[in-house]
């Protein structure tokens, strides 16, 4: 494992074992024992390729035996390799095999969000708002009766605690999952 998590991109490996370990809750909490053997998990993250570029990875898991507490311990695996340049956030989901033969999504969850969610300070929050509606610094500042060095600052932050390389980025994600700040 320690070889296959220092091919993980960085940024995914905190967020992965967190989505790893939500799932394994659900699993246990929420699905009974007769119907674990008819699940099937997806998640996904960055790994590095042999020419060193961290390329998407989506998985998709089918328990095929699980230990006396019936947890899934042996699975069938199914792996997506997907180009870099697709910005993915990191999702998992749970799927059980109903009674019709259809995969029926009982748990998803899109852990890049919640990070977001969870975050991120009110005062982030706003400039983010006003980030949204291109507003410059100069204009941030005065709306919010603050200096425009404290919404660079502030800018800097949420960056950073996204680990978003630009405002450009930020916005555009924010703008296509706009339910995230509001």
């Amino acid at each position: 494992m320690r070889y296959f998590w220092n091919r993980m991109h960085p940024d995914d490996l905190d967020v992965w074992l967190q989505a790893l370990s939500e799932l394994m809750k659900f699993t246990l909490n929420e699905i009974s024992i007769p119907e674990r053997s008819r699940m099937t998990y997806t998640w996904n993250y960055r790994l590095k390729n042999n020419h060193g570029d961290y390329v998407n990875v989506v998985q998709n898991t089918t328990p095929l035996e699980l230990d006396s507490g019936n947890k899934p311990i042996i699975g069938l695996a199914h792996y997506t390799v997907l180009v870099p340049e697709i910005d993915m956030q990191i999702c998992a989901s749970a799927k059980l095999l109903n009674e019709n033969n259809e995969y029926e999504t009982v748990y998803f969850n899109n852990f890049s969000q919640k990070l977001l969610s969870e975050g991120i300070s009110n005062r982030e929050r706003d400039v983010i708002r006003l980030l949204v509606l291109n507003d410059s610094s100069k204009t941030i500042a005065k709306k919010l009766n603050i200096s425009s060095n404290t919404v660079d600052t502030h800018r800097r932050n949420i960056l950073k605690k996204l680990n978003v390389s630009s405002t450009g980025e930020l916005i555009g994600m924010l703008k296509m999952n706009k339910n995230l700040i509001y």
